[in-house]
């Protein structure tokens, strides 16, 4: 049994309205039609959807069921056909974005925002990846777009990219913490009595570094920074955090930033993307992160 969408409209609005003439204003159609196609339905169910009485009908509780459980059906018929035309003009159904760890979560939330008031129709997925993961996922094709991908580019083949800034870095300890009390930089030599924090590179297909770890030390692998943050301040290790999720600690007496002998140099970060089937949705992610006013966000300077 085949069931067109306009006949579905006309079950919902005569429903709507429980009048088949005030259904029939609306669509701009005599009322003999719009009794003639609720007829037919109904036959062709084998069950009766409405209850006549005079001018005004209403559902029988089979015609409740229809109507409810169509509207699922007109949903998925409206957003088909509103889809098919955004794909045709250009717009990707589907976006991949990977984030580098380290930026701020902040950002990624206000564009996440931004994006889905844009293109509500767009599925969007980001994924967390760290250090070299953030190049894999793009060369690997398992990302349209990166956020904060580390350093250099490894190669512009296929490739466009943009660097975005310096992410800087706070070396830090907990309060109560043996070197928490030392005024000299600290010198290798001591750090590496005490396990570094380290967050696992995401990398599959390219080489996998990490963020600071000495040689001869003990590394700790934990999750994500909030785990690292809590592990450092319970003096279980040390390590580097991005300066903008260690500044409301310092300021909080939390944590405690320590001179470095060989101090982390701020790690360059780019905005790249695959250029293969670029379409509407990747330009305005690249436009918009691009903002001056934005890009600063995207490096912890706002």
């Amino acid at each position: 049994m085949f069931i067109s969408d306009e006949t579905l409209r006309v079950i919902h609005l005569v429903a709507k309205y429980q009048s088949i003439t005030t259904a029939a204003e609306h669509l701009n159609k005599v009322p003999s039609a719009i009794s003639y196609t609720v007829k037919k339905l109904e036959e062709s169910c084998g069950v009766e959807l409405f209850l006549r009485k005079g001018r005004y009908i209403e559902l029988t509780p089979a015609g409740e069921y229809f109507v409810q459980h169509s509207k699922t059906i007109l949903n998925d018929l409206d957003a088909l056909q509103r889809n098919t035309a955004l794909i045709h003009s250009g717009v990707e159904q589907e976006l991949t974005i990977a984030v580098n760890n380290i930026i701020p979560r902040s950002a990624i939330v206000a564009f996440v925002c931004a994006f889905e008031q844009a293109f509500p129709s767009t599925w969007l997925t980001i994924d967390t990846e760290v250090y070299n993961g953030c190049w894999d996922a793009l060369y690997g094709k398992r990302a349209n777009l990166v956020i904060g991908a580390p350093h250099a580019v490894p190669s512009t083949e296929g490739i466009i990219s943009e660097p975005i800034g310096h992410l800087e870095w706070d070396f830090v300890v907990g309060p109560e913490h043996p070197l928490a009390t030392q005024v000299q930089p600290l010198q290798n030599s001591e750090l590496r009595q005490y396990p570094a924090m380290c967050i696992r590179d995401t990398a599959i297909n390219f080489v996998p570094q990490q963020a600071w770890l000495l040689e001869g030390q003990k590394p700790m692998f934990v999750p994500d920074f909030a785990t690292a943050i809590e592990l450092i301040q319970r003096n279980v290790g040390i390590g580097y955090v991005p300066h903008h999720l260690a500044l409301p600690l310092l300021n909080r007496g939390e944590l405690v930033k320590k001179p470095m002998q060989e101090h982390k140099h701020a790690t360059q970060i780019f905005l790249a993307a695959r250029s293969d089937g670029m379409g509407k949705v990747s330009r305005w992610c690249i436009e918009y992160l691009l903002a001056p006013s934005f890009r600063a966000r995207l490096h912890g300077q706002l």
